[in-house]
């Protein structure tokens, strides 16, 4: 190992000063990405996981409720015992659904706060730029075409752009995830345009049950 690094060693030294400038800068943002990599990979694979949980959980809800509605019809028509039980059933597991999905939204920061919230930890920082603050449009988690009356829960994403060195765009983001309140990664991308400026595209994004406009 010693050998491989002496010549590695001595075939950078022979290079030019402008040829070892441009490997150490190289070297530099490698280094910088990776540890950018590290810090926000593990908060945006949340986003998959929580996603597909939520979807699980509209999904039975939705079901529950489609059933309840038909066992509601059918006792109508015809009073059955067993039918009577099995919709005693579906409501405690609808009613334990919904309060799960709850439970799941009411300690997120509220839509309407989440770009806001972006923009003041933004202005604690004289080092970046801010490029843009966009509000995307929400998407349900799961399309309720049966019952247009159901519960549905939206994802609010905001889409932040910005520019700044990679310790302020680093400190940036250590602070965005120490905040007290909640809410999920969903996709970042790093990218060094002139060192040592940089350029961040960042998603994050809340949960709702209303497809409101999120203001930003």
């Amino acid at each position: 190992m010693k050998q491989r690094w002496s010549v590695w060693s001595d075939a950078f030294a022979k290079r030019s000063q402008r040829e070892k400038l441009l490997i150490s800068l190289c070297g530099l943002v490698a280094v910088v990405f990776i540890s950018l990599t590290l810090l926000v990979d593990p908060l945006v694979a949340q986003y998959g996981q929580q996603q597909t949980r939520l979807q699980g959980l509209t999904s039975s809800n939705q079901s529950a409720q489609l059933t309840i509605q038909q066992l509601q019809v059918a006792l109508k028509k015809n009073p059955d015992e067993s039918i009577d039980k099995e919709f005693a059933t579906l409501q405690e597991q609808s009613q334990s659904l919904s309060m799960e999905l709850a439970n799941s939204t009411e300690t997120l920061v509220s839509p309407t706060q989440m770009a806001t919230l972006l923009q003041t930890v933004l202005d604690n920082s004289t080092k970046l730029k801010l490029i843009s603050l966009q509000s995307l449009p929400a998407e349900s988690i799961v399309p309720s075409k049966d019952d247009p009356s159901a519960v549905k829960y939206y994802v609010h994403p905001v889409r932040l752009e910005l520019t700044g060195n990679y310790f302020a765009i680093r400190d940036y983001l250590l602070a965005l995830e120490s905040l007290p309140v909640k809410y999920y990664w969903r996709s970042f991308k790093y990218q060094v345009e002139t060192y040592p400026q940089a350029r961040l595209i960042l998603q994050v994004y809340t949960l709702g049950s209303r497809e409101e406009f999120i203001g930003g």
